[in-house]
């Protein structure tokens, strides 16, 4: 018998791997976990058990080490704390209420447990959300399960790979007598995902022309520019040079990462001349991420529609901040969206393009479009950019839009509503992206209802329980 450490310890690299390396293995990474849990009676190894799962897991996001040990170390522990819950609660139900009786019963709790504590993850100011449906984004193998995202959001998308967890685990390892059982889930599931592959989302009509920007620098570069002119002027050349450039190939929307430039560009008429599309641009605009102070002397990170020649016609403050990295700014009071010549745009900046109710948000305010602008230097060459990448996936699948994502440094790419990406500049890479997206103002279910999935979850839940819980109790009591 293998030790049930080892399996979570494997459990925990798999959990690991499908978050950086390769989503797949979702489909998978929980199943020795299950296998050990169900030899164990003991509440306090089931929670270290998890706890391992979640630490070793949580070790996948060492690209954060730049941004301060306080956020990788919290992050890891926030995840070994939803594997301590998921340990703790799963054989709580398995083997004092449930008593692993029914197939139906054990075979779902595994996925209603894990959906319970996916969800928790996304709640209070200082969550870190983080799914399943993350990392199989971008996987053309597990795109017939994220096309269900618009109507139960990445939420319901990751309760699909739990339940395909604990199918494989039953299939697998489970009791003999679940075997018969556990071939219907199987089944089922098979044609939700034959079903999946058929689905092709509503791309859009009202083509659109656009063009990211992508100096392509480390934040070496701007260290050195905040000490020395020289390097001041060559970040300013960097910009300047890829934006000239986007304004020529005559796309509409020209859109800088997050913080593109440290200068006050607001403040030099001359600076802001030299980067706004030009005066007889017509309705060509520039969408720049800059950190400037506003009226009431507050540093604000910031997303500004500059039109020709400078004129700023609208703005968004990045609300939900990194804790102690971005404490130098104030946050925004509301997500909203940008008001442009060509539609309003739903700008999510760095972090907030990982809270789904964030996406949601803009285009309850009527964004037509997404852009995620970021500065990803920090994580270098670490595998958890491209990760954020694929938060960036399920934003635009969840909500039925297109979504330019545009990194200083990279992953930048766009993505359609069915989650396929329209180009890609790799990590440090300089260069222009330019794609054609499309815009769309119709509502997914997600959209309109946010994470509604969660409450039949609950219920499941609570209903399986309190049936197994009475079911145990007749079984003691003695026949009259």
């Amino acid at each position: 018998m293998v030790n049930p450490f080892t399996l979570a310890l494997l459990a925990g690299l798999l959990n690991g791997a499908a978050f950086v390396y390769c989503g797949e293995l979702a489909l998978i990474a929980n199943v020795p976990l299950l296998l050990s849990l169900s030899r164990q009676t003991s509440l306090l190894r089931a929670a270290a058990l998890g706890g391992l799962v979640g630490a070793l897991g949580g070790l996948h996001i060492y690209g954060i080490l730049d941004y301060g040990g306080f956020l990788f170390f919290a992050f890891a522990a926030y995840t070994c704390s939803q594997m301590v819950l998921y340990g703790l609660v799963l054989n709580f139900a398995w083997h004092r209420v449930a008593g692993r009786g029914a197939v139906a019963m054990d075979v779902l709790l595994p996925a209603l447990v894990w959906t319970l504590t996916e969800w928790l993850r996304t709640l209070g100011p200082l969550c870190m959300p983080a799914s399943y449906a993350g990392c199989i984004a971008g996987s053309v193998w597990a795109t017939p399960l994220l096309v269900f995202a618009p109507w139960v959001g990445g939420l319901g998308v990751s309760f699909l790979i739990a339940l395909i967890q604990s199918t494989i685990y039953h299939l697998t390892f489970g009791p003999a007598t679940h075997r018969s059982g556990a071939r219907v889930y199987a089944a089922a599931l098979v044609a939700l995902v034959a079903v999946g592959a058929l689905i092709a989302p509503d791309l859009g009509e009202r083509p659109l022309r656009v063009a990211g920007v992508q100096g392509g620098l480390p934040n070496s570069a701007y260290v050195a520019a905040a000490a020395d002119r020289h390097a001041e002027r060559a970040v300013i050349e960097t910009f300047a040079t890829l934006t000239q450039r986007a304004y020529a190939t005559g796309a509409s929307l020209v859109i800088w990462p997050e913080t593109a430039l440290r200068s006050p560009v607001l403040l030099v008429p001359e600076l802001l001349k030299s980067l706004a599309p030009p005066a007889d641009a017509g309705s060509q605009v520039l969408i720049a991420g800059l950190p400037l102070t506003d009226e009431h002397d507050d540093k604000r990170n910031a997303a500004l529609v500059i039109g020709a020649s400078g004129q700023v016609i609208d703005r968004y403050f990045k609300v939900r901040l990194v804790p102690g990295h971005e404490s130098a700014y104030v946050a925004g009071d509301r997500w909203h969206a940008l008001q442009t010549p060509h539609g309003r745009i739903g700008v999510m900046i760095c972090l907030e393009s990982v809270y789904g109710e964030i996406g949601r948000a803009l285009v309850n305010d009527g964004a037509e479009l997404l852009v995620v602008m970021t500065n990803d230097a920090g994580f270098r060459r670490t595998p958890i950019a491209r990760h954020m990448t694929q938060r960036a996936i399920v934003q635009a699948v969840e909500n039925g839009r297109w979504l330019v994502r545009v990194g200083q440094a990279g992953i930048s790419t766009v993505i359609d509503p069915a989650g396929r990406a329209h180009g890609e500049l790799d990590l440090f890479e300089f260069g222009l992206l330019e794609a054609e997206v499309r815009r769309r103002t119709d509502l997914t279910l997600y959209a309109r209802l946010g994470d509604w999935i969660i409450y039949p979850v609950g219920l499941a839940l609570l209903v399986i329980l309190h049936r197994a819980k009475e079911s145990r109790r007749r079984m003691k009591t003695p026949a009259a």
